[in-house]
């Protein structure tokens, strides 16, 4: 019982990293030399953009429109991801593209989910986790263009956005004292 107290007052953060580590498996296990980029390029047209909406936000929605709200916002979420993978296309042209990239995703994600869901997140926050979020992709810029220097990144990015996600659902779903 205590493992599922814990897994529910965090499940945005317990959701991130389980989807984070398959995405930082799926890019270290991919020898981007050879075939086997197409498969990895495949799974993530969608999966991203989709997935990690899945599993952080839709928990429990109150209003009456929550469904539409939340497949707008899916929806939206896959634009910006997409929007998002294609500036990263250029990291051969443009130095510190990835950056940029990982900074405008969270931030988009962050503030669509602030507005379209309605979730208590502070504009501070947004911008914080926006920023860490880029920075995330600094050592595939540095230190090379290597799959496990992706799959961290993406890794990072997904715990911390999760992190605030998980923040969120904490103020909500337990006020005041639980939430801490």
């Amino acid at each position: 019982m205590i493992q599922t107290t814990i897994y529910e007052k965090n499940k945005p953060l317990f959701n991130s990293l389980l989807t984070g580590a398959f995405y930082f498996f799926l890019c270290w296990s991919v020898d981007f030399e050879n075939m086997t980029k197409g498969l990895l390029v495949a799974l993530m047209l969608l999966l991203p953009g989709l997935t990690f909406p899945l599993t952080t936000c839709y928990f429990k929605g109150h209003s009456k429109n929550s469904d539409v709200r939340n497949l707008f916002h899916a929806i939206l979420s896959i634009a910006i991801y997409h929007s998002c993978a294609w500036l990263f296309s250029g990291e051969d042209q443009v130095k510190y593209i990835t950056i940029l990239a990982g900074f405008l995703g969270s931030l988009f994600f962050l503030l669509s989910t602030k507005y379209i869901l309605k979730k208590q997140i502070d504009l501070t926050h947004i911008l914080l986790t926006s920023i860490l979020s880029g920075l995330a992709f600094l050592p595939y810029e540095l230190i090379g263009h290597f799959g496990y220097l992706i799959g961290l990144a993406v890794f990072l990015w997904t715990i911390f956005n999760g992190s605030l996600l998980n923040f969120a659902y904490k103020r909500r779903r337990f006020p005041l004292k639980e939430a801490r």
